[in-house]
């Protein structure tokens, strides 16, 4: 094996024993980033490994994952959310990926369970195999890169939504779709969808590029915003018309 599992983490007593059981078997290493806990977090995390490091926040989730990443010293990067798991049906799969010499980064389907069967892009989790979603009617879909080369020049970009892809882009590498699901037990509220508001505000300003519009747009719709949304999905296609599908329930 040859793979750090990196996350970061505040206050997940309730989540983060059940994401570091699901990962212990394909991880060489496991680097905890916590942002600032109150709670127990970082006592459980020690259980697991004694890389434990205090992260400062800045509002900005690119900044507090590649900092994280820095204490990484195997070839592979894995990155996965305190509130996050794999199943253990998939650690070999995991463990297959990283034997291919011409892939630069992997993309997983992130599973955003949920029983507000009326969201976006949502699927039914009905016999799909896996008993992480027996709880929940279905899930979200999310393509998102979570393994990758430990490679200087792939950091992540945008305070939220970050990803690595524009990094691996500019390298020029080699992207492979696994399939393989990142179940994402994501808990609803008010103050989490305000604050998600505010940091794609944050990424507008930043980085004014039609994702961001897009994902705004998206985000408004989501939470109700009607006029916002379609004000936001302009801007996105004025910037990318090809946007116009992935936005077209947005009227």
């Amino acid at each position: 094996m040859s793979i750090s599992v990196c996350m970061i983490a505040k206050d997940e007593s309730e989540n983060i024993e059940r994401c570091l059981e699901s990962v212990k078997d394909i991880a060489d290493e496991i680097i905890i980033g916590d942002t600032g806990s109150k709670d127990n977090t970082k006592e459980i995390a020690k259980r697991y490994t004694k890389k434990v490091f205090d992260i400062s926040w800045d509002h900005d989730f690119s900044k507090a994952r590649n900092e994280c990443m820095l204490y990484a010293t195997k070839r592979w990067i894995f990155v996965i959310g305190a509130d996050e798991a794999i199943s253990s049906k998939d650690s070999d799969k995991i463990m297959q990926l990283i034997k291919d010499d011409t892939a630069i980064g992997y993309k997983f389907t992130q599973r955003n369970y949920s029983d507000r069967v009326s969201s976006i892009k949502w699927r039914s989790s009905q016999r799909d195999g896996y008993e992480e979603s027996s709880n929940f009617k279905g899930w979200q879909y999310r393509g998102i890169i979570r393994l990758f080369r430990n490679n200087k020049g792939i950091r992540f970009r945008y305070p939220v939504h970050e990803s690595v892809l524009p990094a691996i882009k500019d390298i020029k590498g080699k992207i492979k779709s696994s399939n393989i699901p990142i179940h994402h037990f994501q808990k609803y509220s008010i103050d989490k969808e305000q604050y998600y508001y505010q940091l794609l505000q944050k990424k507008i300003l930043e980085f004014p590029e039609a994702n961001s519009f897009a994902e705004m747009a998206l985000h408004c719709y989501e939470i109700g915003l009607e006029k916002e949304a379609k004000d936001h999905k302009k801007a996105a296609l004025e910037l990318n018309r090809n946007l116009g599908d992935a936005l077209s329930f947005i009227r």
